[in-house]
């Protein structure tokens, strides 16, 4: 990706020599990598999000230990990188090659492959981690019901997916018509209407909903989504689409004792990382997992990254470095 003026930024696929990549401890063949909303604010210039130029973005990559300079790798391991800062002011993984700390590479589980890690990827990490947190807080399946917003989307689809596979009632709310076809097909069946007047109320709480929810939109989403968790209930904050900013009041937490928790993927150590992948490639694994995902060559890249900004993409895009 080139910078061409303040404003302007051109992305293409471009040969350069492995010496181009930074100097650091593992070199690794890269086999798949995948995009994620940071991929697409690292495309467009957002300064929060990348400042250095030429630059190849790509938050994520799997493949295949060349070289190595740590004890902790050898030749020919099958590694993942996911939520560290490689993609946004370090070189990516939208490449046939990456050059990284030896502490931002996972050992994959033996029965996890290299396609199905991307899948995941950091939105999809972050969408387990989010399903962790509601795990761990207890809920009754039996009687609850959880929401996930923004459900076409990468974490979203991912992080229902998942509450489905685990035994939830789960019900989602999208903006885009074609996103409700995708997740009916997906066996979603309950799509709820965050309505505008529920939205923009300046009431402290209305009737509960749902005992868990997982968000990704922020905002006044999230202001409106808090009045409605019943007794004892969580949500788990995950992303900022629909804005930073949110007013609320105290009652749901004193009166209805809910929690509003968030999720920072990238804080999270490698043991941490390595115990979820174990689950995701085990007990956590879903049949429906090949739903989710549309899979593109490298050059199909730019394609995807416009689809993206228009909202034509649905689920996670996994990208093929070795089809031709």
């Amino acid at each position: 990706m080139e910078k061409k003026s303040p404003r302007e930024f051109e992305y293409r696929v471009k040969s350069l020599p492995v010496t181009h990549l930074p100097s650091s401890e593992v070199l690794v063949k890269v086999h798949y990598s995948s995009l994620n909303y940071k991929d697409i604010l690292s495309c467009q210039g957002n300064p929060a999000v990348t400042r250095r130029f030429p630059h190849t973005p790509g938050l994520d990559a799997s493949g295949v230990v060349e070289q190595s300079n740590s004890a902790l790798f050898k030749r020919g391991d099958r590694v993942a990188v996911f939520c560290t800062p490689m993609g946004m002011n370090y070189q990516g993984g939208l490449a046939e090659h990456i050059c990284v700390p030896a502490e931002w590479l996972i050992r994959l589980p033996e029965n996890m492959c290299l396609e199905e890690v991307m899948v995941y990827g950091t939105a999809g990490y972050t969408a387990a981690l989010a399903v962790e947190a509601i795990e761990k807080h207890g809920i009754d399946k039996s009687v609850s019901k959880v929401l996930v917003t923004g459900a076409s989307g990468g974490l979203g689809s991912i992080a229902v997916l998942l509450l489905k596979h685990l035994g939830y009632d789960v019900e989602v709310s999208v903006t885009r018509e074609n996103g409700k076809v995708f997740l009916e097909n997906l066996g979603v069946t309950a799509i709820v209407d965050l309505n505008a007047s529920d939205v923009k109320t300046t009431q402290n709480l209305l009737p509960s909903r749902w005992q868990a929810v997982i968000d990704v939109a922020g905002g006044d989403v999230l202001a409106c989504i808090l009045k409605q968790v019943s007794e004892n209930g969580i949500v788990v904050s995950t992303g900022l689409v629909a804005g930073t900013h949110f007013e609320t009041n105290v009652l749901p937490f004193i009166l209805r004792g809910i929690s509003l928790i968030g999720i920072n993927a990238e804080g999270t150590s490698v043991e941490s990382r390595k115990s979820l992948l174990i689950k995701l490639a085990s007990i956590w694994r879903s049949s429906a997992l090949c739903d989710v995902y549309t899979k593109v060559k490298l050059a199909g890249v730019s394609c995807a990254i416009e689809n993206f900004k228009e909202q034509n993409i649905y689920g996670r895009v996994v990208v093929d470095m070795e089809a031709k």
